[in-house]
């Protein structure tokens, strides 16, 4: 099937490219996607951890409860920035991938005007 004057044909280097490009552009934008998305978990985790940083509680005036719920904020805290160093690597990957992916792109050949053919 097809339409009139088509010079698409499966398993030509023509296909070959236009279907790799597209696979190849498909995946850059999911990666591009993913990478804004790692970004903004990554800084939402920073803000959390920002926030969850310990007071200070030298006073002999605070009780245990207070102190443990500090400590207990402060592990947070430190947990949340764990969790952002693992989140910049995975962003470091990705960024990788998008670079990688560009490359294999800028390699696959331009696909040449091939014209159509007329009515037969």
């Amino acid at each position: 099937m097809g339409i009139p004057g088509d010079t698409i044909v499966t398993g030509t280097v023509l296909t070959d490219t236009i279907l790799s490009n597209y696979g190849l552009e498909r995946r850059l934008g999911e990666l591009r996607q993913r990478r804004m998305l790692l970004r903004l978990l990554r800084d939402d985790v920073d803000y959390a951890a920002g926030r969850l940083t310990a007071g200070d509680l030298t006073g002999s005036w605070r009780s245990g409860a207070q102190r443990g719920y500090d400590r207990r904020r402060s592990d947070l805290a430190g947990e949340l920035r764990r969790a952002a160093g693992l989140l910049d690597a995975a962003l470091t990957e990705v960024v990788a991938a998008i670079d990688q992916v560009g490359a294999d792109l800028d390699a696959v050949p331009a696909p040449g005007r091939v014209p159509a053919r007329g009515p037969q």
